[in-house]
């Protein structure tokens, strides 16, 4: 079709069309903009292409735009505490705040050697200060990181950050995740603050939100659609490519379902299976060769515990691979990775 694709297969890029998450932006701005807020922490989690850097940049923008709020967003693979130092500093109305309050910095090569005051040498301390200052005029800070893994720049920085919410320091926390990832953080006993989190998971996208931007694309009927929304089962990055295919091919969903199908493998299943256990592996194997499918019946074939299969059901779900709302049963969740299990275990 003519013109740029509104719709993008780069991870973690924010789309031209895509479904908000409203509630869930609207879940953490209530708690976060509240006068004595529960909670300043909080872990978004969900599987691979479930739209949680989408969510985490969409809350991040529309505070950046409010001047009470500094916000900054730190690269997990680095020192924070100094990615944090020194983005507060470069916020051009914040850096006055510093200069006013005769902060050295230099110790960290940030700002300038103020000779009447020693540099502080500390940078935890540092950090500290600069967020007091912040504080005392007016503000807010919220810090974003992406996609988390259990390191010890995390494990340093979460110490830290507990630290700040001790002294009663109105800063804020939030992270993104797979849940094995979260997991493994939480029940380090260096990170057990974080079990205090509030964890969001991530759902299936609305149908109607989903419908809604198809029709408006492609100028489609609602019955199709519906069609082409109920294909991706409210998953988001499959949202993406579905779109993104039947825009620069024009193509019908029909048409599109082989390309898909090499989009999603390439892009996500492949990682998604490596990242699974034997026994899980096991589970899905099974619901991909016969579809929605009795516990007992699972555990029958498998033999699994009682124990050990609720242990893996409860994983998989939380990993957002299968769906057990309906008590006695599981399914998958993402469209067509029964398509791709199946061809890996031909």
């Amino acid at each position: 079709m003519a013109g740029n694709n509104p719709f993008c297969l780069s991870f973690g890029k924010e789309p031209d069309r895509y479904v908000e998450r409203t509630e869930n932006y609207l879940q953490i701005s209530e708690m976060i903009d509240s006068i004595s807020p529960s909670n300043n922490c909080y872990l978004i989690m969900g599987v691979r292409g479930s739209g949680k850097t989408v969510l985490l940049s969409t809350i991040a923008n529309k505070y950046r735009e409010n001047s009470k709020w500094a916000v900054i967003s730190l690269n997990p693979g680095r020192d924070m505490l100094e990615m944090l130092a020194s983005g507060l500093y470069e916020e051009e109305n914040l850096r006055n705040y510093f200069t006013k309050a005769s902060l050295n910095l230099s110790a960290f090569g940030i700002g300038i050697n103020i000779k009447r005051n020693p540099p502080i040498s500390d940078i935890e301390i540092a950090v500290k200060k600069m967020i007091k200052i912040v504080n005392d005029n007016g503000k807010r800070i919220l810090i974003t990181i992406d996609d988390i893994t259990k390191s010890n720049e995390i494990i340093s920085f979460v110490g830290a950050f507990q630290n700040f919410l001790s002294e009663g320091m109105e800063v804020f926390l939030i992270m993104t995740g797979l849940y094995e990832n979260v997991y493994s953080l939480q029940t380090d006993k260096r990170c057990s603050f974080l079990l205090r989190a509030e964890k969001i998971v991530m759902k299936p996208l609305s149908l109607m939100g989903m419908k809604n931007q198809y029709r408006q694309t492609f100028q489609c009927s609602e019955k199709e659609a519906l069609r082409m929304a109920a294909f991706t089962k409210g998953y988001s990055y499959a949202f993406q490519v579905l779109g993104y295919i039947m825009w620069d091919k024009e193509c019908s969903l029909e048409e599109a379902v082989p390309f898909f199908d090499e989009r999603m493998a390439e892009y996500c299943y492949e990682k998604i299976w490596d990242d699974l256990s034997a026994g899980e592996r096991d589970i899905i194997s099974l619901l991909a060769e016969n579809g929605e499918m009795r516990t007992k019946d699972i555990m029958a074939k498998t033999g699994a515990s009682p124990k050990s299969f609720s242990v893996q059901r409860d994983r998989l779900i939380k990993k957002g691979i299968i769906d057990g709302h309906e008590r006695g049963f599981v399914d998958l969740m993402l469209p067509r990775f029964e398509e791709y299990v199946k061809l890996i275990n031909f």
